[in-house]
């Protein structure tokens, strides 16, 4: 398994496309948008903290997604069944796959946090910025499931469409783009239990000097625990079939 993750790291390392497209846009979304939040409180931040905490949790979640088109396209070309008859079992590719997914969002938490101190000088402890870093990129293991789930399940061709669909609802409903305070009460209550929300709550609390919250954490562990049998079993379906 060992080597099969250098590789996986080795891969991710030398497409700076991934990089591109998960930081571009939330650092752009956040110069543009954060300024109109003038001086409200958000999540218990002020608005510029919670704002950059939301923005770079969308590009973590951006970038662990993204990982559904390339196994697509791995399954399309054959290599996942190279994949099976080695002695690596589908849980370990899997894990080495949800592991590098993980690292892609990475770069857009460090971008949207300089910005933040940037632009509107967001000022947190050595120890909280360190423990936002930690959090969303934890915090990324069920998107990176989710991500590929769909990339063993569906072909190339619907596998982008369907990731954009997928994210751009988690990130809306989730809060990452448009504050929850700012929804209509019936789609407050559904921001609080889907992934998106309960992920970059990890962040705001963890800026805010606070442990996660009990019922946050029970849920967002939860949807890890339902990605990861649907791509444990989505892999093994692909496999099979050829």
């Amino acid at each position: 398994m060992r080597a099969y993750l250098r590789f996986e790291l080795r891969r991710l390392v030398r497409d700076p496309r991934l990089t591109m497209f998960t930081v571009l846009g939330p650092v752009v979304t956040y110069l543009i948008f954060s300024p109109l939040a003038g001086d409200d409180r958000l999540e218990g931040l002020d608005a510029a903290t919670a704002l950059m905490v939301g923005l770079a949790g969308y590009g973590a979640v951006a970038g662990a997604l993204t990982v559904a088109g390339s196994v697509a396209q791995e399954r399309a070309s054959g290599w996942l069944h190279q994949l099976r008859v080695t002695p690596l079992p589908p849980w370990r590719v899997v894990v080495a796959k949800t592991l590098t997914s993980m690292l892609s969002g990475v770069p857009a938490v460090v971008a949207v946090g300089l910005t933040g101190v940037l632009q509107h000088h967001v000022t947190l402890t050595a120890g909280r910025w360190a423990a936002l870093l930690l959090a969303l990129w934890l915090g990324t293991a069920p998107f990176a499931l989710l991500g590929l789930a769909i990339g063993y399940a569906l072909a190339p061709h619907l596998a982008q469409p369907a990731v954009f669909l997928v994210f751009l609802a988690l990130s809306v409903l989730g809060g990452l783009l448009v504050p929850v305070a700012y929804f209509p009460d019936a789609l407050r209550h559904l921001a609080h239990v889907l992934p998106t929300y309960r992920f970059a709550e990890l962040g705001w609390r963890s800026v805010d000097g606070r442990a996660p919250a009990p019922a946050g954490l029970v849920l967002l562990l939860a949807w890890t625990g339902v990605f990861a049998v649907l791509a444990a079993g989505a892999y093994r379906r692909s496999t099979a079939r050829r």
